[in-house]
């Protein structure tokens, strides 16, 4: 879902004034309402984007990127011996949450987003 919310944030973003139209707010309201069919998850909605609105004010249009421009998983997984012994761990796990062996729960999977990996200890 923060997928789709991103995708739609770019349609509205004006690259030629660096901004969202005044109307933004009202307009995302319309389109969690049509395009989340949960309650709860319209909140959800509504905050990230919200959010999000106020990264690509701080750091530009990048912060809609829905990959990054390099492979997250690989670095942390270069990086497994030492986060091991900073975290004076026996061991790290590092995976994705696509991976269905993980089992990741919903209110893990929901703190991901794209460009900012989520530490999970189980």
């Amino acid at each position: 879902w923060k997928v789709d919310a991103l995708l739609w944030m770019q349609t509205q973003f004006d690259k030629e004034s660096g901004s969202f139209p005044a109307t933004f707010m009202k307009e995302l309201k319309d389109w969690s309402t049509t395009n989340v069919s949960d309650k709860k998850q319209v909140k959800f909605t509504m905050q990230f984007v919200s959010f999000m609105k106020k990264e690509v004010e701080d750091v530009g249009e990048m912060a809609m990127d829905i990959k990054c421009p390099f492979d997250q998983l690989a670095i942390l997984k270069e990086s497994q011996a030492y986060l091991k012994a900073q975290l004076n761990l026996e061991d790290v796990g590092i995976g994705s949450i696509d991976d269905a062996e993980l089992a990741v729960p919903d209110r893990v999977s929901q703190n991901v987003s794209p460009g900012k990996p989520y530490l999970w200890i189980r």
